[in-house]
C-alpha cells in the first residue's frame, strides 16, 4: 500500500487533494497527507487513510468539505508543487547550455542518451505488438517497458518542454490564484 493508489482514490472525490497526495512525498505531499489523516482522524500512514475511506461513507464527503474549505490554499500548494518540477526541468536544460557556452562543445552523451531510450522504447514496443512473450518473461519485460516508457516522457519533457504543466498552471493562474 502507498500514498499513489490513496491518491487516484482521493482524486475523483477532491482532485486537488489528490494530485497533491500523488505527488512528490515531502513538501506540498506532506502537508495534504496531514490534512487528510486530520480530517478523517487517522494516522498519517496509506493503510489507515485507506481503512478510513473503504469503512466510512462520510469520510468522502468529508475530503470534499476538506477541499472546498481550503480550496486557495491547496490551490497555492499545487502551483507551487508545478513551479518546482517546472524549474527541476529548467535546471537541466540550463546545465545543458551552461556545458556547451563552457567548453565549446555539444555534450553527445545527453543525445545518445535520449536517442537510446527513444530507439528502445519504440523497439520494444514494436516487439510487444507483434511478437507473443516467452514463457515466465511478462512481468521482466513490462518492468522494462515502464522504465522506457517514463524515460521517453522524460526525453520529450527535457526536450519540448511540458504543455501539460504550461496549461495546468495556466489555467490555474486564470482563477486568480497567486
Amino acid at each position: 500500500m502507498d500514498w499513489g493508489s490513496i491518491a487516484g482514490t482521493v482524486s475523483k472525490y477532491a482532485p486537488m487533494l489528490g494530485t497533491l497526495v500523488g505527488g512528490p512525498v515531502g513538501g506540498a505531499a506532506g502537508t495534504a497527507i496531514k490534512l487528510i489523516a486530520n480530517a478523517l482522524g487517522v494516522e498519517e500512514s496509506p493503510e489507515a487513510v485507506e481503512m478510513e475511506l473503504r469503512s466510512n461513507p462520510d469520510a468522502l464527503l468529508k475530503l470534499k468539505k476538506l477541499e472546498a474549505d481550503h480550496e486557495t490554499d491547496l490551490r497555492k500548494l499545487v502551483i507551487q508543487e508545478e513551479g518546482i518540477r517546472l524549474a527541476d526541468v529548467s535546471d537541466a536544460r540550463s546545465r545543458q547550455i551552461e556545458h556547451e557556452k563552457a567548453t565549446g562543445k555539444v555534450d553527445i552523451f545527453i543525445y545518445i542518451l535520449a536517442w537510446l531510450i527513444v530507439a528502445g522504447f519504440f523497439g520494444l514496443m514494436g516487439l510487444l505488438c507483434f511478437h507473443a512473450l516467452p514463457e515466465g518473461s511478462n512481468e521482466a519485460v513490462f518492468l522494462l517497458f515502464g522504465a522506457l516508457s517514463a524515460g521517453f516522457g522524460q526525453v520529450l519533457t527535457f526536450f519540448y518542454g511540458s504543455s501539460k504543466g504550461s496549461q495546468s498552471k495556466d489555467a490555474m493562474l486564470s482563477k486568480g490564484v497567486r
